[in-house]
């Protein structure tokens, strides 16, 4: 199924999912809770080739082509420090498989299908609150053996100045997805493997799209 809100819907809708997380996150003490060092994760093979443009933008590649196949969702949170204080100006990148769990990578084995309407990385500057937005689709999972698969994860890389960069990985919880059988490998992947619970988003469903708070935490170096 493809994704039709235009690029101009993008920015219109973004402000009222900002608003509705704004509200939630000011009632919440969750974004205190979160406020020790954001758990390292692994770079992954699949780090992004070439010079394709990288705006926060994920679904359109340009203003008015085609949108990606999937899930629609907005990322949003903010990059803190460990006293929970906002760090503006932060560069947030993501990297991830399309909605077919196939990365843009000339290193990627998988035979899964490409999405030539897919970004496939982005980058965003943080706010003077320290709040960034992605708008992208939810990944697929893919194979990494005959017995193995990976579940939905985006990569991210956090810098700012004054603070030690990094690297990491968000993950979806099984109360995310409608189908059964995903929310179900979702769950016992993480029930097997020491996911920090931190890690772990839940995305729920705001008008035509879904919605989830992926909030850094830095290191000041």
């Amino acid at each position: 199924m493809k994704t039709s809100m235009s690029r101009r819907s993008f920015l219109t809708t973004g402000m009222k999912v900002s608003g509705s997380l704004s509200a939630l996150l000011a009632s919440s003490p969750t974004l205190a809770a979160l406020c020790g060092i954001t758990p390292p994760q692994i770079e992954g093979p699949y780090y992004p080739q070439g010079d394709l443009e990288r705006d926060s933008d994920l679904v359109q590649i340009q203003p008015g082509s085609p949108s990606a196949k999937g899930t629609l969702i907005f990322v949003t949170g903010k990059v803190i420090d460990k006293d929970c204080k906002p760090i503006a100006g932060a560069l947030v990148e993501i990297w991830q498989a399309c909605h077919s769990g196939k990365y843009s990578h000339s290193d990627d084995p998988n035979n899964l299908e490409l999405d030539p309407d897919f970004q496939y990385w982005g980058r965003a500057r943080t706010a003077a609150d320290g709040s960034y937005k992605f708008r992208t689709v939810i990944p697929g999972y893919y194979p990494t053996s005959e017995t193995t698969w990976r579940p939905p994860h985006i990569h991210f890389k956090a810098h700012a100045k004054g603070y030690l960069s990094l690297t990491t990985q968000m993950y979806f919880t099984p109360e995310t997805f409608e189908d059964p059988k995903v929310a179900s490998f979702v769950k016992y992947w993480n029930d097997k493997e020491d996911v920090p619970k931190s890690l772990l988003v839940n995305f729920s469903p705001i008008g035509r799209a879904k919605a989830g708070t992926f909030d850094i935490v830095l290191k000041k170096q």
